[in-house]
C-alpha cells in the first residue's frame, strides 16, 4: 500500500513541475507577416506564433519580423520552423530552402539545420538548406557567423561557406554571386543588398 501511495505522490509531484514550467516561460515576442511576394497561403499582418512552421510554394516570398531587430525572408520552396522566440533566446530551423537574416539586436538568433547552429548578431546572412544534399551554404553579406557543426566543429566565418553535414563532414569556402542566377531576384526584393541590381 506504502509504494502504491508514494508512486502516485511522485507521480503528482511530477506533474505539477512540468505544468508550472510550462506555464513559466517567458512571453513570446511579437512575430509576424510583414510583406508578401506573389502566391503565398500567408498575408501581411498575419500573427505567427512559436512553433509554427512556415512554407512558402513555388513562387512567393515572405517577410516575417521577430520582435523589432529581426528580420527574415523566405524565399520560394522553403520550410521554416519558429522554435524559440524569447527576448533573451531565438531560434529558427530551416529545414529547407533559402533564408536571409537580418539580426540588428543585441542578443543573437540562432538559426538550426538538421546537423548545424549558426548564431548571427548584428550582421545579415543568407543560408540555403539543399536538404537533398545535406548541404548548407552559409553566406554573411555582412559580419561573421558563429557556426557549429554537430562533429564538433565550431569556427567563426566572415566567408561564404559550403558544409556537408553528414559523414564525412566537410566545408570549404563558396565562391557566391548573390545578383546572379535564379535567386537574384528574391535578394533584390529584401532590400537588404543594395550591391544587387537588376
Amino acid at each position: 500500500m506504502l509504494p502504491r501511495v508514494l508512486t502516485v505522490v511522485l507521480f503528482i509531484a511530477i506533474m505539477g513541475l512540468l505544468v508550472a514550467q510550462r506555464f513559466s516561460l517567458p512571453p513570446s515576442l511579437p512575430t509576424q507577416i510583414t510583406a508578401v511576394y506573389e502566391e503565398s497561403n500567408y498575408h501581411t499582418g498575419e500573427t505567427l506564433k512559436r512553433g509554427q512552421s512556415v512554407v512558402t510554394p513555388g513562387s512567393g516570398y515572405l517577410a516575417i519580423s521577430i520582435g523589432e531587430n529581426i528580420q527574415i525572408f523566405m524565399a520560394a520552396n522553403t520550410e521554416l520552423t519558429l522554435e524559440r522566440l524569447y527576448e533573451n533566446e531565438m531560434t529558427v530551423h530551416l529545414t529547407k530552402g533559402r533564408i536571409l537574416v537580418d539580426a540588428q539586436g543585441d542578443v543573437p538568433i540562432k538559426v538550426e539545420t538538421n546537423f548545424t547552429q549558426h548564431l548571427v548578431l548584428e550582421d545579415i546572412v543568407s543560408f540555403i538548406n539543399y536538404d537533398f544534399l545535406e548541404t548548407v551554404h552559409v553566406v554573411p553579406i555582412s559580419g561573421s557567423v558563429q557556426v557549429s557543426i554537430d562533429s564538433g566543429e565550431n569556427l567563426l566565418t566572415p566567408v561564404p561557406l559550403s558544409i556537408h553535414e553528414t559523414d564525412p563532414v566537410t566545408f570549404e569556402k563558396l565562391e557566391v554571386n548573390l545578383a546572379a542566377g535564379d535567386a537574384a531576384k528574391f535578394y533584390e526584393w529584401t532590400g537588404t543588398l543594395p550591391q544587387v541590381t537588376k
